[in-house]
C-alpha cells in the first residue's frame, strides 16, 4: 500500500485539542467520585452505541459522598467531530424531553464511608437520540441553580461503513520497538461522496482516551470506492507498557498487590507494594484492563451498594526527585488527566514518591506519569518505558459531513488490539 503510480496531496490535521470547559470527559463537584458510563452488563466497554439504539443500552453511574441526597438533572448536547456543539436545534436529535431527572437513587449500606449512588440508563422512555455523531451527556445540580457537575462523552454510530485495519511497523527507526502505527482503508456503503478529502474524516483513539486522540485525519488517497489512510509516520502512538494494577475487591484478605489494609473509624487505609521504575526493564506480558478499572467485591452475599471507599498509598521508589518535574498517577481513576489529588509527594526518608487518593473499592490499572512545570509537557516514558509488544486497544472513528449538511455523521467504528495473539 505504501507505493502508488501517481503522487497525491496529502493533508493530515495536527493533534486536535480537547480541552474546553463543558466539552470535555470532566467532574467538577469534587464530591462526585467513581464516574463511569458504559454498555450495560458490560464493564470495561467504551461508551460507542449503534443508530438506532436499544433502550437501557448504556448506564452511567456516579457516587455522592455523604448521607445527602441530591436532585440532579441531565441534558445530552449533539456535537460535530471537534467535541463543538453541532448546527442541529434539540428537536431535531432528541425524542422525548430536552432534559430530565436522575431518579434511580440509593444509599450505600454497611459501608464505613457513606455514600449516593446514582444510575441513569440510557436512552430511556424520556430521552432518546435520532442522530448518529459525538454526544455529550450532561449532569447539573439542581439544588445548586443547576450548576454544571459532570460531562461524559458517548458516540451513536450508523454502522454502515465497513473499516479495515491493521498493524505496521513505522518506517522510522527509532520509533520501530516502541510505537504502534495504524493503517486503515474505509469501504462506505449507501453514500455518494463527491469529495472524499473535505466530506471524511476520521479519528483514532488509543484505550478510548480523548486527551491523546489523533485528528482530524483526511484521507491518504481513494482506489475506487475505498477510501485509504496509509500515512507514514502520522497514525503512530507510543505503545507504552502493560498497565500496573490492583486489586481491591475485598478489605478481608490481601489482593493482589495489595501490602496492608487498615480500618479507620469512617474510611479503610490500603497500602499497595512498592512500585519501581520499569524504563529499561523488558516487557512483561499480562492481560490488562487497557488503563480502566472496575467497580466490585468479592464476597458472593454482598450487593455493589456495600463497596466501600479506601485512601490507596501509591509508592514509586526514587533516590532523589526529579528536577522541574512532578509525577502523578495517571489512568481512567484519574479520568485520564493530571489532578490534584493523584500528585506524587517525595519523602527524603523514604526515598520514595508517594500520594493516597481515595478510591472505591474494585480492580484498577494505572500507570505513572512525568510532567514538565514549566512547560506543562507529559511524559509517559518516564517511569515506565515502552515497547512494540505492549496490548493496547484503538478505535478508529469515521465521519462523514457531505456540502451543505449541518452536522458530522459518525458512519462507521472499528476496534483493533495490538500485542501478542
Amino acid at each position: 500500500m505504501r507505493t502508488y503510480l501517481f503522487q497525491v496531496l496529502i493533508w493530515l490535521c495536527p493533534l486536535s485539542l480537547f480541552g474546553q470547559t463543558g466539552t470535555e470527559n470532566n467532574i467538577y463537584d469534587t464530591d462526585i467520585r467513581t464516574v463511569q458510563l458504559q454498555l450495560a452488563g458490560s464493564p470495561l466497554s467504551l461508551p460507542i452505541v449503534d443508530l438506532p439504539t436499544r433502550m437501557n443500552a448504556m448506564l452511567l453511574e456516579f457516587d455522592h459522598m455523604g448521607d445527602e441526597i441530591k436532585d440532579y438533572k441531565y441534558s445530552i448536547v449533539h456535537c460535530n467531530s471537534d467535541w463543538q456543539p453541532s448546527d442541529l436545534i434539540d428537536n431535531q436529535y432528541i425524542d422525548g424531553f430536552l432534559e430530565d431527572r436522575i431518579t434511580n437513587v440509593e444509599s450505600s449500606f454497611n459501608t464505613l464511608t457513606s455514600y449516593t449512588h446514582y444510575m441513569l440508563p440510557l436512552p430511556n422512555s424520556n430521552m432518546r437520540w435520532s442522530k448518529s455523531g459525538n454526544y455529550l451527556l450532561k449532569v447539573f445540580d439542581a439544588d445548586n441553580d443547576d450548576e454544571l457537575v459532570l460531562v461524559r462523552r458517548f458516540l451513536v454510530v450508523e454502522p454502515t461503513w465497513r473499516i479495515s485495519a491493521q498493524f505496521v511497523r513505522t518506517a522510522k527507526v527509532d520509533k520501530y520497538n516502541t510505537h504502534h502505527e495504524i493503517d486503515f482503508t474505509v469501504k462506505p456503503k449507501g453514500e455518494r461522496i463527491s469529495n472524499p478529502q473535505n466530506d471524511v474524516k476520521s479519528f483514532v483513539l488509543q484505550n478510548g482516551r480523548w486527551d491523546n486522540a489523533i485528528g482530524p485525519i483526511k484521507p491518504y488517497i481513494t482506489r475506487g470506492e475505498d477510501i485509504i489512510y496509509d500515512y507514514q509516520d502520522q497514525i503512530v502512538f507510543p505503545a507504552g507498557k502493560e498497565f500496573r494494577f490492583f486489586d481491591l475487591r475485598t478489605f478481608d484478605v490481601r489482593g493482589e498487590r495489595v501490602k496492608i489494609i487498615a480500618e479507620k473509624h469512617d474510611y479503610y487505609e490500603v497500602t499497595l507494594q512498592r512500585d519501581e521504575s520499569r524504563f529499561d526493564r523488558a516487557a512483561v506480558f499480562r492481560e490488562d484492563a487497557d488503563g480502566r478499572f472496575v467497580i466490585d467485591n468479592r464476597h458472593y452475599n454482598q450487593t455493589l451498594l456495600q463497596c466501600d471507599y479506601a485512601r490507596v498509598l501509591f509508592s514509586l521508589g526514587r533516590n532523589a526527585p526529579l528536577d522541574d518535574q512532578d509525577v502523578y498517577v495517571f489512568g481512567e481513576l484519574s479520568d485520564w488527566q493530571i489532578k490534584p489529588e493523584f500528585k506524587m509527594e517525595f519523602s527524603d526518608e523514604a526515598k520514595a514518591y508517594y500520594c493516597e487518593p481515595l478510591l472505591k473499592q474494585g480492580y484498577y490499572n494505572y500507570q505513572y506519569i512525568v510532567v514538565d512545570r514549566k512547560t506543562g509537557v507529559e511524559d509517559t516514558d518516564g517511569f515506565e518505558g515502552s515497547w512494540y509488544e505492549t496490548g493496547n486497544q484503538y478505535t478508529v472513528l469515521i465521519y462523514f459531513r457531505p456540502f451543505g449538511a449541518r452536522y458530522d455523521r459518525l458512519m462507521g467504528a472499528a476496534t483493533l488490539k495490538s500485542g501478542r495473539p
